[in-house]
């Protein structure tokens, strides 16, 4: 007998944990997923591509885990409250991945004597990469939610006060942005975009497979890299000077401020 999954919202983040979870039937049977969403024609592309039921405000199916996707902006209290209208507590777990929306403001529209558990997953899940941020409250334990968790990504659980690092932290955007630099540096160098390209995402993906293999800090192998008065300890140098570090460093940190604020902002 397989999972029962209740989702609502069905944006991104949600139709990738759908995807990901179908892929990985073998390891975690699913009966029935069900979406209650806004927009009737997510709710069939959703319906048509992932054999999900539509679901709407009023239904309360016998779901084993029910995941709030809706976004912070949106009425989660409001949300959550109808869960706890709809749902048996003794039966179903909460799982929210509402940015920046903590435990203790889910508990106050859910009720007493809820399982919740506030996740942050990654994009990277549909190809079984990419971390979960998850925190518990003291109602809930890995056993409620680890087997699911699994079917996208890997999972980190952590304090509370560390989700919103994470959200901050994780996103792949800043990887995109660098491999989009790197390949117009190709290209500026004087390399077609197409092998700029290739032999971009094979510098990517090549290095940081040496870096877990080696199992290091990356500067131990910059170290050996960086031979006196040469190519990479030039490229090193260039680096630091025009404050590479440091913008990383800053986009990270506004990232995350941009979290806790969307939490702030929430109803």
């Amino acid at each position: 007998m397989g999972a029962n999954l209740y989702f609502i919202g069905g944006g991104n983040m949600p139709s990738a944990i759908i995807e990901a979870v179908r892929r990985k039937a073998a390891a975690y049977p699913v009966d029935h997923i069900w979406v209650e969403e806004i927009s009737r024609e997510r709710a069939e592309y959703l319906a048509s591509t992932y054999n999900t039921e539509t679901a709407s405000p009023t239904d309360a199916p016998d779901a084993d885990i029910v995941v709030i996707a809706v976004r912070p902006q949106d009425d989660v209290a409001g949300v959550a409250a109808s869960v706890a209208r709809r749902f048996d507590p003794a039966k179903t777990t909460v799982i929210s991945i509402v940015a920046g929306y903590t435990i203790a403001k889910l508990e106050q529209g859910l009720g007493h004597g809820w399982r919740v558990a506030r996740i942050i997953p990654n994009t990277l899940t549909t190809v079984d990469y990419g971390y979960s941020g998850a925190a518990l409250n003291g109602a809930a334990t890995r056993e409620d939610v680890d087997a699911f968790l699994n079917t996208f990504g890997k999972v980190l659980y952590v304090e509370e006060r560390l989700i919103d690092v994470i959200t901050g932290f994780y996103p792949p955007n800043i990887v995109y942005h660098f491999i989009d630099a790197y390949v117009d540096a190709g290209v500026l160098a004087g390399l077609p975009r197409d092998a700029a390209r290739a032999i971009a995402l094979d510098t990517i993906i090549g290095g940081t497979e040496f870096l877990k293999q080696k199992d290091v800090l990356p500067q131990v192998l910059l170290n050996i890299n960086n031979s006196p008065g040469g190519v990479g300890i030039t490229e090193a140098y260039t680096l630091n000077k025009t404050g590479f570090a440091a913008s990383i460093q800053s986009a990270v940190l506004a990232a995350v401020e941009r979290t806790t604020a969307l939490g702030g902002d929430a109803k």
